[in-house]
């Protein structure tokens, strides 16, 4: 089959269009300059609009002109390209008809060797089969009539062993966060991953515990300072000091004395403050000559 053009012949092929452009350009180049310089006064608004008109009718005649010479033009093509459209598309159905046979065919290869792929990776995986699915790791090019069994099965083995090492570390790890190491590698099967997803839950769990121990520092202050408040309100307008009572006799010289005696009743971290206290007692006892400080006390 051949395409043969009788007519027109490759030399009888329009070459260009032959008329008067240098001559019009020449003449309306011209006459455009003048427009160009001319200035109209108010009085020449009427002579204005009326060049207008015939400047748009010249420009109207020349396209007018250009439309009817494209089409005459371009008419013979346009008949060609119909007839050669109707050709195309005739062949074209001949060319689906194999294609659909091809294509046919090579899907029908390519679900015999997914199968046989599928085989190498149940004898490949092992006990990872769980964790590590088919359509995890498969790839497309798997398929391809370029790509062998052998190098199939060298890359599941290198998967299988990779994941192996990998997860033999991450169960090692002692970190509270263990699991989710896991959960994240188990995504990709990306041990990086993993342990950036530890440290930073890690940092996470760090801050958090910084922050709970300022609230707690918090409410225990928020506590005192309310403690402090309530001891105010009770005590305001009490004296915090009790009188003390005497007890008065005399002794074996007929001297008259006194008997001092009180009690009082402290927290127990402030018992040692207290007793210190009362020492500076025992000094003043021992000052007027008192025998038994103590015992008086």
């Amino acid at each position: 089959m051949e395409l043969k053009i009788y007519n027109p012949q490759e030399e009888g092929f329009l070459k260009e269009i032959d008329w008067n452009y240098e001559e019009l350009k020449t003449e309306i180049q011209g006459k455009a300059n003048d427009y160009m310089n001319l200035v109209y006064t108010a009085d020449q608004v009427k002579d204005a609009k009326k060049d207008r008109a015939n400047l748009n009718k010249f420009v109207e005649a020349l396209e007018s002109k250009r439309k009817e010479i494209k089409k005459q033009i371009t008419e013979p093509y346009s008949a060609f390209e119909k007839q050669e459209k109707e050709l195309i598309g005739i062949v074209n159905k001949a060319i689906t008809n194999i294609d659909t046979q091809i294509k046919g065919y090579e899907e029908a290869t390519r679900q015999e060797k997914l199968e046989k792929v599928k085989e190498i990776y149940a004898k490949t995986i092992g006990g990872l089969a769980d964790v590590v699915t088919f359509d995890k790791i498969f790839k497309e090019s798997w398929l391809n009539v370029s790509t062998t069994f052998k190098s199939i099965t060298k890359e599941i083995t290198e998967i299988r062993d990779k994941v192996d090492n990998d997860l033999f570390v991450i169960n090692a790890d002692t970190s509270s966060f263990a699991y989710e190491m896991k959960e994240e590698y188990l995504k990709n099967f990306d041990l990086t991953a993993a342990i950036n997803k530890k440290q930073k839950l890690e940092e996470t769990a760090k801050q958090k515990a910084i922050y709970e121990e300022q609230l707690k520092q918090e409410e225990q202050q928020r506590k005192q300072r309310s403690q402090e408040e309530a001891k105010k309100v009770v005590f305001a307008g009490k004296s915090k000091k009790k009188p003390v009572k005497a007890h008065k006799s005399i002794n074996n010289t007929g001297e008259k004395i006194s008997t001092i005696t009180f009690r009082c009743t402290v927290k127990e971290h402030n018992f040692k403050e207290v007793n210190a206290r009362l020492s500076l007692v025992q000094k003043v006892c021992e000052e007027f000559k008192i025998i038994d400080p103590k015992e008086e006390l």
